[in-house]
């Protein structure tokens, strides 16, 4: 039976103003499928902006096999993100805004021009971006259980909030692949990873990006930001703890939970 999208947008919204976790929308609907967890997702993205948000770019999520795998899908997913939620490097962060906060280290790109698919490649793609800039990604596990890749889709793959880093870097010229990322949380050096954990280069994160929205009809707007896929692995700071990632040649983000 198809799910019913209004109940469903619902009952997401209601996890996200109350801050609470929530059992994955396929303990009710087991069949939901891909195309319906979008449609969630968009239906869910409306709400929103009828509650007076504002949609600032978008997100790509699992860039790596591994999660896909184990989520259930065969390639990244998306998800839209909110103006409310976007901080500067050094701020501090309510860690009540989150049922369950996790951090990623994230390149993070400016759009400095409309891009949609088909045929966007990661040459064309970053033709259309003004720069890169260090960031996080706030995640929030408002789902209970073991989610599958079409819950994480239909809540908007797990968006809260992100924090820019500065300066912002124009990239022609530069290798992400290569670009390095030091880890750390409350002064400890947690990982050291590269750019290239993320679908080889973040610059393909954005072209597959910008297809999979023009396949929905949709594209990325100048001026909008990207965040590109995790890099590193997810922590899970509480209150009172910081953290902070330095890349090669994008500068740092920092932040502070309060």
């Amino acid at each position: 039976m198809p799910i019913n999208i209004d109940s469903a947008v619902d009952y997401l919204l209601q996890a996200r103003l109350t801050h609470q976790t929530v059992q994955p929308l396929t303990e009710f609907a087991p069949d939901l499928t891909l195309e319906e967890a979008y449609a969630v997702q968009r239906a869910l993205e409306q709400a929103l902006i009828l509650r007076g948000e504002r949609v600032i770019g978008w997100k790509s999520g699992f860039t790596n096999p591994a999660l896909q795998e184990r989520h259930g899908v065969t390639e990244p997913v998306l998800g839209f993100m909110l103006a409310s939620g976007v901080y500067s490097g050094g701020d501090a962060v309510p860690a009540e805004r989150f049922a369950a906060l996790g951090v990623e280290v994230e390149v993070a790109f400016l759009m400095k021009a409309d891009l949609a698919g088909p045929g966007v490649t990661p040459v064309s793609a970053l033709l259309a971006i003004e720069g890169a800039m260090p960031s996080f990604e706030l995640i929030d596990f408002r789902f209970s259980g073991t989610p599958r890749g079409v819950d994480v889709i239909a809540d908007g793959v797990y968006t809260n909030a992100i924090v820019l880093g500065r300066p912002l870097t124009p990239v022609a010229g530069l290798d992400l692949s290569l670009e390095g990322v030091v880890y750390e949380q409350n002064g400890q050096v947690i990982a050291t990873n590269t750019a290239a954990e993320v679908l080889g280069n973040p610059l393909i994160s954005l072209a597959w990006l910008a297809n999979t929205l023009g396949r929905m009809g949709r594209g990325l707007r100048a001026g909008e930001v990207v965040l590109t896929g995790s890099i590193s692995k997810v922590l899970r700071p509480k209150a009172g703890e910081s953290v902070r990632a330095s890349f090669t040649r994008l500068g740092s983000v920092s932040c502070r939970f309060v």
